[in-house]
């Protein structure tokens, strides 16, 4: 079976992620779309996280309901 791929980025240290960088930087999501685009993965507050930027992103979130995604 082969796993669906995951979009760009990275989690950075185990535990705390990326957290420190996304607390002490006010253009952390701005550099993020800079370096990988509108979508694209990190680990904040503990948790693995899909940023999705842009009305087309916000588009298919919504317009799909719940049919590829479930809040947890």
């Amino acid at each position: 079976m082969k796993a669906n791929p995951t979009p760009p980025g990275k989690f950075g240290l185990p535990w705390i992620g990326e957290t420190l960088s996304f607390l002490g930087d006010s253009n952390f999501i701005e550099k993020r779309q800079n370096r990988y685009g509108d979508l694209f993965k990190t680990h904040i507050f503990g948790r693995p996280t899909i940023v999705m930027i842009g009305t087309s992103a916000n588009r298919f979130l919504f317009a799909k309901e719940n049919q590829y995604f479930a809040a947890t």
